[in-house]
């Protein structure tokens, strides 16, 4: 069995709950080029707003919400960045952080479906726009996220033909089930594929990848949740990815570089399974360029793990 690196990665430059970089353009194409040292060839822009940030001007966006000054078209730099190394760039979409909380999913779809429209007409001549991604996170079909996520893959579909991603978390540890009311206990992978099951019959046709948060379970079970995710996607089309998060969930604090045997356990843990893996998020986490000094050498670790696996 070949061995899958991680060969593609989100950024998160709205930087929603981790801390920003700072980075201009000469910081960036350096980290593009890091990205093809480092074997990835995806590159995925976890949400292009949030609340009233932007990554691009977006009068779709600020003409329905108050939002602060955009001052460089991160988009635009990305993609031009990308187009050159031959990576592909999928978008994400606007998150209110604010409407579809409030179960209010329509103005939510209003917002991203003029959001859509205003992104395609700008940037879709870019030969590095390879694909959507839709950045309303669950662990199931709660605050109306198949209305959401239904309606928004039907958009960008009719509009672009392009594939679309989605990136789900399990909830499969107490602090992330602690957040889902009524209920406070992990759900079983076997519950686990039961709801999904049904989430990823509402998908067919619409979603085309499916890369689960993998540090939001037990490590002792990611296996077995896998499989169930697997399992739970036979007959949809829908391939099953893994998103490696290369951030630490249990730290006191939010959030610092993960232990290098953590993320060797989940990689190797997810292998006979998946399709490809991506991080959340590298430029962070495990870039040799993060502000973080033990990214540096999780970076390395990584990659004499890779060379080892793939001796």
């Amino acid at each position: 069995m070949t061995y899958l690196p991680i060969t593609g990665t989100f950024i998160d430059e709205i930087t929603v709950d981790i801390p920003s970089q700072n980075w201009g353009a000469a910081e960036w194409e350096r980290e593009f080029d890091t990205f093809v040292e480092a074997g990835l060839d995806t590159v995925v822009l976890i949400r292009a707003g949030c609340g009233e940030r932007l990554a691009c001007p977006s009068t779709a966006v600020s003409d329905q919400v108050r939002t602060l000054p955009v001052y460089v078209d991160l988009v635009r730099l990305f993609l031009d960045l990308s187009a050159a190394r031959g990576i592909k760039f999928y978008l994400g979409l606007y998150d209110s952080n604010y409407h579809w909380y409030r179960h209010d999913w329509k103005t939510e779809v209003r917002i991203n479906r003029a959001f859509i429209t205003e992104m395609w007409q700008r940037y879709g001549d870019s030969p590095a726009f390879a694909g959507w991604y839709l950045p309303h996170e669950t662990t199931d079909s709660s605050l109306r996220i198949l209305d959401i996520n239904t309606a928004l893959a039907e958009e960008v579909k009719n509009l672009t033909g392009l594939p679309v991603l989605i990136s789900p978390y399990y909830m499969g540890r107490p602090d992330i089930a602690g957040h889902t009311e009524p209920r406070t206990l992990p759900r079983s992978p076997e519950e686990h594929g039961h709801v999904w099951q049904e989430i990823f019959e509402r998908y067919t046709g619409l979603v085309d990848h499916c890369a689960f948060q993998d540090a939001t379970t037990d490590p002792l079970r990611l296996v077995d949740y896998t499989k169930a995710t697997v399992e739970a996607a036979k007959g949809s089309g829908i391939a099953i990815w893994s998103n490696a998060e290369t951030f630490d969930r249990d730290m006191p604090i939010r959030f610092p570089p993960t232990d290098w045997r953590k993320l060797a356990h989940r990689l190797d843990a997810v292998q006979p399974y998946v399709e490809k893996i991506i991080t959340f998020e590298f430029p962070h986490f495990m870039s040799p360029n993060s502000m973080w000094p033990s990214a540096h050498g999780l970076y390395r670790r990584y990659r004499e793990l890779i060379e080892d696996r793939t001796r």
